[in-house]
C-alpha cells in the first residue's frame, strides 16, 4: 500500500466534502437529538455518506467506520486496516453558525493511525500526516512549539457531553489549575482542530477526558509526526480507544502530567 499516493487522492475527497460543509453551513438543515447529551444534523449524515462512499472507491478492502455508524462490533470485525472518520467535528458550533469545525479521518493499523487528515473548510487549512513521513499544513512541513515553560504556554481543552454525566465540576478542576499556571486555556469545541493546532505550534498542549476514537485518531498522528508527545492522563502511550488524552510539544509534557495524573475525573 503506497500511502503517499493514497493521501493525494483522499485529500481531494476531503476538499470536496469540505466544499459541501461550507455551503451547508449557510443553508437550512435538520437537527436531531441522538441521546440526552448528543446531537446530530442532516449535514453530519450526508458528510459521512460522502466520505464513506469516496473511501470505499479508493480502498474497497478497508472498512469505513464513522461517528454516526460506529459500534464496538464493527471495530472487532474491521480487520487490521480500517478508516475512522468524523464527518463533522464541532457539530454544536456548526448548529450555532460558529465557523469552527472540521472533517477528520484516519487510516488505522489496528489501534494505531498511519495516515491522518484534519481539514477546516472555513479557513481552508488542511493538516495531514503519514506515519514516519512528518506532518504538513497545506503542503508545508509543520512542527510543534519550542516553548519549554508551562507558564508561557497556551493550552486548549474542551468538555465532551460525558462530563455532564460523570460530574462536570470534576472536569473543571484541571481547567482551573491550568488557567492559573499557564498563559491561558482556550476552549473551542473541536478536538481534531485542537490537536492540529498543537501540531503546528499554535498551542503548546491539549488535554481532554472521555473523547471518542474518531475525535483523536487523525490529530494524535499529526502531533506525533510534528515532534510532539501523546499519552493518556497518566503518561501511558495513547491510542484512540483510551478514555483520556494529553498532547503537547513534548517539552512541557511532564509538567502537564503532574496535574492530569492527579485530577482524572474518574478518581475525584
Amino acid at each position: 500500500m503506497n500511502l503517499k499516493e493514497l493521501i493525494e487522492k483522499v485529500l481531494k475527497l476531503v476538499e470536496e466534502v469540505g466544499s459541501y460543509l461550507s455551503e451547508a453551513f449557510y443553508s437550512a438543515f435538520e437537527v436531531y437529538r441522538k441521546k440526552q447529551i448528543e446531537i446530530v444534523t442532516t449535514v453530519d449524515y450526508e458528510s459521512e455518506r460522502m466520505i464513506t462512499e469516496g473511501l470505499k472507491k479508493l480502498t474497497p478492502e478497508f472498512e469505513v467506520i464513522g461517528e454516526e455508524s460506529f459500534s464496538e462490533e464493527r471495530i472487532r470485525k474491521a480487520g487490521r486496516y480500517y478508516w475512522l472518520i468524523d464527518p463533522l467535528d464541532g457539530t454544536v458550533n456548526f448548529i450555532h453558525h460558529i465557523p469552527w469545525f472540521a472533517v477528520s479521518l484516519a487510516l488505522m493499523q489496528e489501534k494505531e493511525p498511519i495516515l491522518g487528515i484534519v481539514y477546516n473548510p472555513v479557513v481552508k487549512e488542511c493538516f495531514y500526516a503519514i506515519k514516519g513521513e512528518g506532518a504538513y499544513l497545506d503542503g508545508k512541513p509543520i512542527k510543534v512549539s519550542e516553548e519549554e515553560e508551562l507558564e508561557n504556554s497556551l493550552l486548549c481543552t474542551s468538555f465532551p457531553g460525558a462530563c455532564k454525566v460523570k460530574g462536570f465540576e470534576k472536569c473543571l478542576v484541571l481547567f482551573k489549575e491550568f488557567n492559573i499556571i499557564s498563559q491561558g486555556v482556550r476552549r473551542f469545541g473541536a478536538a481534531a482542530l485542537d490537536l492540529a493546532y498543537v501540531a503546528c505550534g499554535r498551542y503548546e498542549g491539549f488535554w481532554e477526558p472521555y473523547l471518542k476514537p474518531w475525535d483523536t485518531a487523525a490529530g494524535m498522528l499529526l502531533v506525533k509526526e510534528a515532534g510532539g508527545e501523546v499519552t493518556d492522563y497518566f503518561g501511558k502511550p495513547y491510542h484512540p480507544f483510551l478514555d483520556s488524552i494529553v498532547a503537547s510539544n513534548k517539552r512541557i509534557h511532564s509538567k502537564l502530567l503532574e496535574f492530569t495524573s492527579k485530577y482524572h475525573p474518574d478518581y475525584l
